[in-house]
């Protein structure tokens, strides 16, 4: 068969690799709640401008500080980028936090080619006051959704230590038991002691 007419027969299962490895979804925008929007959109599409007072009006007072001194290079990192639109909205589970507090994180992304620009936008209100914006963080990974489960990945290597300790111990011991029992079986039972009794004498008397 020549060359040709083999590539020939091939080429549809090219084609469908690369159709699939190229039908990967960007993350849709999804809709924010207004009452929620009103600061998160307000907050990011400041930061996006440079406008920073505009920006602080949404940032909670304990944030103050951090959003002075960070303000610029995430501005400047944002400009660069197009119009940042809601991509996941994650609400912090309710066992989680007292029963006046809510929170909740959404991410922001835009694409341009193959790149990503992401922005984390985490808010908090107590009660029924306005939301704040108490931290943020841009980056440029491919935006996920938040989770809000602790990962215990890194507790791994401890837990497997611990569990090498666990059996190292356990050999050792079962190991020095077996030593005992062949090795001193006076130490796990003791010799019984054979009972001694004292030899009858018997004596004769004289007759007279």
């Amino acid at each position: 068969m020549a060359p040709s007419a083999d590539f020939l027969k091939r080429l549809p299962l090219v084609l469908l690799f690369l159709l699939a490895a190229c039908s990967w979804n960007e993350p849709a925008v999804v809709d924010v709640p207004k009452e929620i929007d009103v600061a998160s959109g307000a907050f990011v599409a400041a930061v996006q401008k440079g406008e920073q007072q505009a920006a602080s009006k949404h940032v909670a007072p304990t944030a103050q500080d951090e959003l002075a001194a960070q303000f610029a290079s995430d501005s400047k990192a944002l400009k660069a980028a197009p119009k940042l639109t809601p991509r996941f909205i994650t609400y912090k589970p309710a066992s989680m936090m007292g029963p006046e507090d809510t929170e909740v994180t959404i991410i922001y992304a835009a694409h341009t080619n193959s790149e990503w620009t992401t922005m984390e936008v985490r808010l908090f209100r107590l009660g029924d006051e306005p939301y704040e914006v108490d931290y943020w963080k841009v980056g440029t990974d491919t935006p996920v959704a938040k989770s809000y489960t602790p990962d215990l990945r890194p507790m791994f290597g401890i837990f497997a230590a611990i569990a090498g300790v666990i059996v190292v111990l356990g050999i050792a011991l079962i190991g020095t038991i077996l030593w005992i029992v062949r090795r001193k079986p006076h130490i796990v039972s003791p010799p019984v002691e054979s009972e001694r009794r004292a030899a009858a004498i018997t004596t004769r008397e004289a007759s007279e």
